[in-house]
């Protein structure tokens, strides 16, 4: 009976022994063959503190001030790190006799893959000589989010203009509490929901707030603990990219829309998605007063294919309109400018869609010689 036990034992034992082995050989042929688009393990011991982390009250996701983190792809290997506001970017103060611009966005705006000099906006800011203060975030980031920001953070920062990043590949998503309930459950997560005629600030899984200093204890402890798998490991990497995958996936489905792949926020968007855009903007627009705000429109891979079969693309007229309502208000749409060049992939990482060194540099030379530096 021992020995059968024993054996059986030895036998489960050897099993999930090969099977972890399979999946670790697997994860490492795909990521580095094949290009998935999941982290690839960076061998450095983790630091507890995380980079991105649900932890402030009021616009959910942000970054611990003074962490670091060292992302690895295949396609770049890069250092972040958050100055003493949690922005990443230089050490800022918040008062100053310069004319300053901050910057609002997601992580096309936060520079995902780059090096912090080889983002637009620090490109910009040594091109203009005008600092652009950084307040992107790649952590699941939209607009109600980064107007939340603004209101209660950016805005006591001396500036004299805004500029947003809006992404459309995710960003009318990323403001969907339907679709966030199903792709982002497990996150903590403010979204405008319409009650009765009028938006009221909704705050989804409040169980995931970290601000509690002994939950942010507990969340740290498990997250360095996870963290050891993920920089060690390719499976761990293949695995949460895959969750992922199956959780917006899920979300689309849920919301009635078209998978990830196949979205053009350019066009898929619904009434109710632009309704609360504007609304969102509305409170950006005011809080900001009479500075001047442009808005800069960040195309993704796949609004080239929309653009390619010649679909009608609805956002450019719905931003003008919405921008004629204010003389301070400006857009620029990148989609064009970006759709000059005979291969469009160079403006994108192979490994993940984000933009590429060459990207930020042509998106900056675009939007320094905008009509809204005239104002400067």
């Amino acid at each position: 009976m021992y020995a059968t036990l024993k054996s059986a034992l030895k036998t489960t034992l050897l099993t999930i022994i090969s099977c972890l082995i399979a999946l670790e050989v697997f994860g490492a042929i795909a990521m580095r063959l094949f290009d998935l688009p999941a982290n690839l393990p960076n061998y450095k011991i983790p630091i507890f503190k995380p980079f991105w982390s649900d932890i402030n009250p009021i616009w959910g996701v942000w970054h611990e001030p003074l962490s670091r983190y060292d992302h690895v792809r295949k396609c770049y290997q890069t250092i972040y790190t958050a100055n003493s506001h949690g922005m990443r970017d230089r050490e800022r103060t918040i008062k100053s006799n310069k004319k300053r611009i901050v910057v609002l966005g997601d992580s096309f705006t936060e520079g995902f893959g780059l090096k912090r000099h080889e983002r637009w906006t620090d490109q910009l800011e040594e091109k203009t000589q005008i600092p652009h203060l950084n307040f992107g975030n790649a952590g699941i980031f939209g607009p109600t989010q980064y107007s939340l920001l603004y209101e209660n953070l950016v805005k006591k920062f001396d500036h004299e203009g805004v500029i947003i990043g809006l992404f459309p590949g995710n960003d009318f998503l990323d403001d969907s509490i339907q679709f966030g309930q199903a792709a982002f459950g497990h996150r903590y997560r403010p979204y405008y929901v319409k009650k009765n005629g009028a938006y009221e600030l909704v705050y989804f899984n409040k169980d995931e707030l970290g601000d509690a200093p002994e939950r942010q204890k507990k969340k740290s402890m498990s997250r360095g603990i996870r963290q050891v798998f993920r920089n060690f490991t390719h499976s761990v990497n293949v695995v949460e990219y895959a969750v992922g995958l199956i959780r917006q996936w899920t979300g689309a489905k849920i919301h009635g829309r078209k998978f990830i792949f196949d979205y053009s926020g350019y066009v898929d968007y619904t009434d109710a998605d632009w309704h609360r855009f504007s609304y969102v903007f509305s409170r950006i627009r005011k809080a900001a007063g009479t500075k001047p705000i442009l808005v800069v429109v960040i195309p993704r891979p796949g609004d080239f294919l929309y653009l390619k079969q010649g679909k009608h693309f609805k956002l450019q007229q719905d931003l003008k309109s919405l921008i004629a309502k204010d003389p301070n208000s400006y857009m620029l749409d990148l989609l064009p400018i970006f759709a000059k060049a005979k291969d469009w992939k160079i403006h994108y990482q192979i490994c993940d869609g984000h933009w590429t060194p060459l990207a930020n540099i042509i998106a900056a030379d675009n939007i320094r010689n905008h009509p809204f530096y005239k104002a400067f």
